[in-house]
């Protein structure tokens, strides 16, 4: 028998806090927000005060229900029982904000769906586990900067609002929280010719974080061909770990590697 996913939502119960999320998340008042993971609704009473319209996702049957008897009869309210993980956020209209607090166990994997629809996007202010945070806002050399620091940076601006306690949520958390701020770029902040390729060299150099990128670059070398000379010629040394290169550099190794590829 297939052991059935956890939900493992923990709701926000401090008001003060819910209100904070929504003066930050800035929202005009005709304006679209989408809402992943309402739970018990602290969020979507607020938001639908200040909000022309509220979509709202909501995977489990029973706050699915709860939200319908709360708030279906609001004519700016519409719920949707579905997994945020796969939803089709082109659906959901155009040019709409995102206001949640986002289930710890699919926050990345609903906030990389979100920058995959980001055109349709405005900004998406969201509330995740402080070291989930820690790592989208990290600067090149420090501990928590990674391939998901690079990949998000290169999509959006990234702004830190808020910290959150543990004992604000119903059960409390093992951790403490953070609410960022993610607004989808217009363009790139580095100019890249391959996706695929950048995001290939990303990923492999911090494939083993304590390796350095000669190490690390080598499986690349299929169906690439690494040029050493060119790349540190480029001021790139290969003697470093993927952890010190910044957004910049990444680009110049991925365009390098890409033009030795063609």
């Amino acid at each position: 028998m297939r052991k059935k996913r956890p939900l493992g939502q923990n709701f926000l119960n401090d008001p003060s806090i819910a209100a904070e999320i929504i003066r930050q998340a800035n929202i005009p008042p005709e304006g679209r927000v989408v809402e992943i993971g309402p739970g018990k609704g602290i969020l979507t009473r607020e938001l639908l005060e200040h909000a022309g319209s509220v979509l709202a996702l909501e995977i489990d049957p029973q706050l699915f229900r709860g939200l319908n008897r709360e708030f279906g009869k609001n004519s700016k309210f519409e719920l949707v029982q579905a997994d945020a993980m796969n939803y089709d956020y082109g659906a959901a209209g155009n040019r709409y904000q995102v206001v949640s607090n986002l289930p710890y166990y699919a926050a990345m994997a609903i906030i990389k769906r979100l920058i995959h629809y980001r055109k349709h996007i405005v900004d998406m202010t969201l509330m995740l586990q402080k070291e989930v945070v820690d790592r989208l806002v990290a600067e090149p050399g420090t501990r928590a900067y990674g391939s998901l620091s690079v990949f998000t940076q290169f999509n959006c601006r990234v702004e830190r609002l808020l910290e959150v306690k543990k004992g604000s949520f119903s059960p409390p958390p093992k951790v403490d929280s953070s609410v960022i701020k993610l607004t989808p770029l217009k363009e790139t902040p580095v100019i890249v010719k391959n996706l695929k390729t950048f995001h290939h060299v990303v990923n492999t150099a911090f494939f083993h974080k304590r390796k350095m990128l000669r190490n690390n670059l080598k499986s690349l070398n299929q169906p690439y061909q690494i040029d050493i000379k060119k790349i540190e010629d480029a001021g790139i040394q290969l003697d470093r770990r993927g952890e010190t290169l910044t957004l910049e550099e990444f680009a110049t190794l991925a365009n390098l590697i890409e033009a030795n590829h063609d």
